[in-house]
């Protein structure tokens, strides 16, 4: 269970500050200075986005939500270097699991 209501501390040096985007990568800066990458090629939604749609962002302590295009990067996955599953495979996945 997350305890970030009693523990804000412990989550805020990996809250995301800023993101910009390189030829092949998206960068996220966090709190404490680190930047973190993955490639664009992991997340094709971005590399399909319009640029006004890339400006409309939501930053929360584990997230980057882009409204617009109803989809986000997690932090910790980001920091754990794990390839996100992309949506229409994970409603794939849970339309699966929901019929077994």
């Amino acid at each position: 269970m997350v305890d970030i209501e009693q523990n804000p501390q412990r989550y805020e040096p990996s809250r995301p500050v800023g993101i910009r985007f390189g030829e092949e990568m998206v960068w996220v800066t966090l709190a404490d200075g680190r930047v973190i990458g993955n490639p664009l090629d992991w997340h094709p939604w971005l590399v399909q986005a319009r640029p006004e749609q890339l400006k409309n962002i939501e930053m929360d302590v584990f997230s980057i939500f882009w409204p617009d295009l109803e989809e986000g990067l997690d932090v910790e996955g980001m920091l754990k270097g794990v390839r996100p599953v992309p949506s229409s495979e994970a409603e794939t996945v849970v339309r699966q699991a929901q019929t077994k």
